[in-house]
């Protein structure tokens, strides 16, 4: 029995990385797919199932490191992506108004209105065709050592789930975690005895 004990003890580490392995590569297949395929070209059934099948993958694999509360965000966040994405086949919508009031962007023209933008999983529609636009992409914001760019709150709480995570790591690998935390905060603490310091 000592020999499958120890395979069970090495089974944990061997598959989370493994699945983390298959999420960044499911990840670069995906958004190869989303930002190159054109969505009505004769390949636009592949960028539809990379995205419609990779998508729930995702979820699925964050939810595998449950005992992190960042991927409960990720989850949430890549979830939050899905919905504008989905009703928009796969795109995510931004609105002109929002690309033209930016200023960042004087490339992109009204012309390119019902287009995706070149190299980019984003389509260019008029807010008032964007559907589900509170998920979409219209938050402007220049990021520290990052050019302006237009994200989506689903994309905020993404960073944030990954952020959180990496702090979560970092003190799980110093032996503290959620459970330890709350051990602390709910045992009594100790009151020295009066004169004694103990």
């Amino acid at each position: 029995m000592q020999p499958l004990n120890g395979t069970a003890r090495r089974w944990p580490a061997l598959v989370e990385p493994s699945l983390l392995a298959l999420a960044i590569a499911l990840f670069a297949i995906q958004a190869l797919a989303i930002s190159h395929i054109a969505p009505d070209g004769d390949w636009a059934w592949l960028r539809r199932a990379t995205f419609f099948v990779a998508t729930p993958v995702f979820v699925v694999l964050a939810l595998h490191f449950r005992r992190f509360i960042g991927a409960w965000l990720i989850a949430a966040g890549i979830a939050m992506n899905f919905v504008p994405m989905a009703a928009h086949g796969g795109n995510m919508p931004v609105a002109y108004e929002v690309v033209r009031d930016s200023g960042a962007f004087p490339s992109i023209t009204q012309e390119q209105i019902g287009s995706q933008l070149h190299n980019s999983k984003d389509v260019l529609l008029w807010k008032d065709d964007i559907h589900f636009y509170p998920l979409s992409d219209h938050i402007v914001l220049t990021l520290p050592g990052y050019r302006t760019n237009i994200y989506s709150p689903g994309d905020a709480v993404i960073a944030a789930g990954v952020l959180v995570a990496a702090i979560e790591a970092v003190a799980f690998a110093f032996g503290v975690t959620w459970r330890s935390l709350l051990q602390r905060m709910r045992s009594p603490r100790h009151t020295p005895a009066p004169g004694t310091g103990l």
